[in-house]
């Protein structure tokens, strides 16, 4: 089943590089928990909650990009460290930023996806380490 999941997880992320959401892939119960350093941070609960969520971060980003660097077979999850870019859309800057996630799988679908500011983290979040 660890297999299934990594590949399910990894078809997520071939979506998300396209800015598409595959709402299928995710459970009506979803829970994505926002990395617990952000002053805004949050728990999304459900698909349209989540896909908003997304939506509203990358709307700040102009020219985005994101790519999933490195998927880790976790038993029931995933461990994803991924980087994401593009330009500031109020300064133009060029942004860069990378971040790590668990994705916790039910019955073949995500479950519950929480964001970690490094690798190391999200490794030890999921009982795993570097």
């Amino acid at each position: 089943m660890s297999q299934e999941n990594v590949e399910i997880v990894r078809g997520i992320w071939e979506a998300f590089a396209r800015f598409e959401f595959p709402a299928e892939a995710f459970a009506d119960d979803v829970e994505w928990h926002t990395a617990s350093d952000l002053p805004d941070r949050e728990t999304c609960r459900g698909v349209p909650a989540v896909q908003r969520m997304l939506a509203e971060g990358w709307a700040l980003v102009v020219e985005p990009a994101c790519r999933a660097e490195e998927l880790v077979d976790a038993g029931d999850s995933v461990v994803v460290r991924w980087r994401g870019w593009g330009k500031g859309r109020t300064s133009g800057l060029p942004i860069e930023w990378h971040e790590a996630h668990t994705y916790a799988l039910r019955d073949g679908k995500v479950a519950q996806v929480r964001e970690f500011r490094s690798w190391p983290e999200a490794l030890e979040a999921a009982g795993l380490q570097e």
